[in-house]
């Protein structure tokens, strides 16, 4: 008899707790920094009690879904398919079931953490389960870029991808897979890009023109980035603030990435590059009248 999906979730996120949750180094320098050599049991006092906020702190950050728990949960959270009714359950039902966990920091050390209701329902939370990855994308970038590839964008859906999916983000995150070139070195962060570009898009805005008037800000913001880089190259940056010049400053090669990915996107989307959207400028040279002017704007137009 199969077991329900809901019910074999609850069940890998209870084992996870009795197993441990692995902790990486910046627990252990966070725990280390802030407290010092605490042995274990004075951790673990500092942990169960509720009145510390230092403990509550330390406490919220070992029931934090690391990137081996999320992996490991993916195909249980993927079959789940849960909507808000099924996560406040899942939620319930977890409160319900377990007291405690068990955190394993990277030197081996075990802590045993206090786990509330609330403690449980916001566990459930960090997991996203309202974030899955659609099947069908699920589907196509295993096929065409391993199991492996699938897991990690499914991992990476649930921490910054749209909640929930619609039917239009869906779309184009599988038309992008399936047309990206298998061979592509930046295929996989191409997809990477996109499901984050999804995930912060507005309620209501249509993916694909979003994207395209991304590329076209991110188009402008290079520009100006090159500009404001030229400029430095002549000068300083107290020579240009003295007379008030105000500029945030633009990190170009961030810029130019990001630019290269949405053109990446979009390509493989639409089969054409994006239209460039950005304005330009060109010197002209120096005119005395507006007959130079003319004459000036016939030879660039020669």
């Amino acid at each position: 008899m199969l077991q329900d999906p809901a019910l074999a979730l609850l069940d890998a996120i209870a084992s996870r707790f009795a197993s441990g949750l692995p902790q990486d180094a910046s627990v252990a320098h966070f725990i280390h920094s802030t407290h010092g050599d605490l042995p274990p049991d004075r951790l673990e006092a500092l942990i169960a009690d509720g009145d510390d906020p230092q403990g509550a702190s330390l406490a919220e950050l070992l029931l934090f879904p690391d990137e081996d728990t999320a992996r490991a949960l993916e195909p249980a959270l993927a079959a789940a398919t849960l909507d808000d009714a099924g996560v406040a359950a899942l939620a319930a039902n977890l409160g319900r079931r377990v007291t405690r966990a068990l955190a394993i920091l990277p030197d081996g050390t075990r802590l045993t953490v206090p786990v509330s209701a609330d403690a449980a329902a916001r566990f459930v939370s960090r997991l996203g389960p309202l974030r899955t990855l659609p099947a069908a994308v699920a589907a196509c970038v295993a096929e065409r870029f391993g199991g492996d590839a699938a897991l990690s964008l499914a991992v990476a859906a649930r921490r910054t991808g749209p909640a929930p999916w619609t039917p239009g983000a869906a779309s184009l995150a599988r038309a992008v897979a399936s047309r990206l070139p298998a061979d592509a070195p930046d295929a996989l962060e191409t997809l990477h890009y996109l499901v984050r570009f999804l995930g912060g898009l507005a309620q209501g805005a249509l993916p694909l023109p979003a994207l395209m008037a991304r590329r076209g800000r991110l188009a402008a913001q290079l520009r100006r980035a090159r500009q404001q880089e030229q400029a430095m190259e002549a000068s300083n940056f107290e020579t240009l603030a003295r007379p008030g010049v105000r500029r945030p400053y633009l990190h170009a090669p961030d810029i130019a990435r990001e630019l290269a990915l949405a053109d990446a996107a979009i390509l493989a989307a639409t089969g054409r590059p994006a239209p460039d959207t950005t304005g330009s400028c060109m010197d002209m040279g120096v005119v005395a009248d507006m007959d130079g002017l003319l004459a000036a704007l016939d030879d660039q137009a020669d």
